[in-house]
Order: structure tokens, then C-alpha cells, then sequence
């Protein structure tokens, strides 16, 4: 089997922290090669495109990359219309840098942005990955946007000829035959101090899951090893083995 050097780029669903990664699953099928994971809490498209983008440019080696962005551009919006803490939340992350996309064609345009600058540095493949859920009750108002992005992120990778794992298509045909809770981070203390802990390992990730009668993450985003496995699955096909 041919080393790969990939580089995943993303939020906290690819930085794996709280509930189950997603890469370890990848490491373990392909134990040569080298996954860099470029993951971080919060981001958004704008951060994902300034931090990959900076990455890029000291360090181009990589046989494949990987973008999963968008989930924070819609969180981060809902977040401003809630209670302080929440505004707070948002505000802290857009001095980090995780600036939230204002409507759907500021996303996709900063999404092209993000493209057409990876492409200026390197000409290696690029996967895609639609957004997953956004709670796993598919008539919230956040999935309802999230089908609106999905929409964005397919038409990028079309037209510019790049790999699409659909991950939301795969979760959206589970949770429709699926019981499914209306339930988004329901608590924010509890999602921010607690929720990481209780799911460091994957049992105790998919104990967390059960409890709240969940099917495919622990919180209404953040995955049990169930929707880790999706991803990977999904990614892993992506991966062309002769190149």
C-alpha cells in the first residue's frame, strides 16, 4: 500500500475531542499512513480557510486533503439570537478568529475562496464533506439551514471537480428511520465542562448517547462511534489507493 500523507481540516467534529473522533477509525484501517489533523473548536469557514491556508504555506506535502466546514457558520448564528453566555461564546471565538459566515452566499463564497487558494499552493485531490446534523430532529430550524449549505458545499465540489463524501445524506437516511429527539447541546454548561470528560473513551461517549436517547452523536452534533463511523467509511472511500 502506497504512504499517504492527509491533511483534515475542520472543526470540532474533525478535531475529535468531544465525543468520538473520527480519524483514530481512519488510522486504524491505514496504519502507514500520516493523518495531520488541522481540527479546531468553534471554527467556522472563514478560521478553516485562514488556519489551512497558513498550514499550506509552511508545510505543502500532503497526497490528499480533507475540508469539513460549515457546522459553527450556522451554530454560531443560532448562538447570537439566544442568552448572553451564548453571545459571549461567539464573541470570544471571533477574536480567535472563527468568524461566522453572515448569510449563505457569504458561506459559499468564502467556501471558493478557501478552494481556489488551497488549489494556488498544491494540486493534490480535495474531499468535501457535507455537514451532518445540526440535532438529529431533521425539522430544526438548524437542519433546515444546514440543507441550504449542503446544497452550497455540493455545487462547490461540482464545479470545481473535487471529491464529496456525503456524510448528511448518509445521517439524514438514518435519522428518518430513526426515533429522534429534538435535542441541540439542550444544556451549554453541561456540553462545555462536562460533556468532553464523560466521553473520552468511546463507551463512555456511546453511555452519553443512550442516555439521552440519541442515534448518531451525543449532543445533537458531536458524534457517538456509531456517526464517527459514517465519516469514516464515507472518507475512506474517497481515497484513491493508486495515486
Amino acid at each position: 500500500m502506497i504512504m499517504k500523507r492527509i491533511l483534515f481540516a475542520g472543526d470540532s467534529i474533525t478535531k475529535g475531542e468531544l465525543g468520538c473522533g473520527y480519524l483514530p477509525l481512519i488510522a486504524q484501517q491505514f496504519p502507514s499512513f500520516e493523518l495531520v489533523n488541522l481540527g479546531r473548536d468553534g471554527d467556522t469557514v472563514f478560521g478553516i480557510m485562514n488556519r489551512t491556508i497558513s498550514h499550506l504555506r509552511k508545510d505543502s506535502r500532503y497526497d490528499l486533503i480533507v475540508i469539513a466546514a460549515g457546522h459553527n457558520d450556522i451554530i454560531l448564528s443560532d448562538f447570537m439570537e439566544k442568552s448572553k453566555v451564548h453571545v459571549s461564546i461567539v464573541k470570544n471565538l471571533k477574536k480567535k478568529g472563527s468568524i461566522a459566515a453572515s448569510d449563505y452566499n457569504e458561506f459559499v463564497s468564502t467556501y471558493t475562496e478557501l478552494i481556489r487558494s488551497v488549489r494556488d499552493i498544491l494540486p493534490s485531490p480535495i474531499i468535501l464533506t457535507t455537514l451532518s446534523c445540526l440535532n438529529e430532529d431533521l425539522l430544526a430550524p438548524t437542519n433546515e439551514k444546514r440543507s441550504l449549505y449542503n446544497q452550497g458545499i455540493r455545487k462547490i465540489a461540482s464545479e470545481h471537480n473535487l471529491r464529496l463524501a456525503d456524510i448528511a445524506e448518509e445521517f439524514d437516511s438514518v435519522l428518518k428511520e430513526s426515533t429522534c429527539r429534538d435535542y441541540f447541546m439542550n444544556s451549554l454548561f453541561t456540553s462545555l465542562l462536562f460533556d468532553q470528560w464523560k466521553s473520552k473513551t468511546q463507551a463512555g461517549a456511546d453511555k452519553l448517547s443512550k442516555k439521552r436517547s440519541l442515534n448518531l452523536t451525543i449532543d445533537g452534533i458531536h458524534l457517538n462511534s456509531r456517526g464517527a463511523e459514517i465519516y469514516a467509511k464515507l472518507l475512506t472511500a474517497g481515497f484513491d489507493m493508486d495515486e
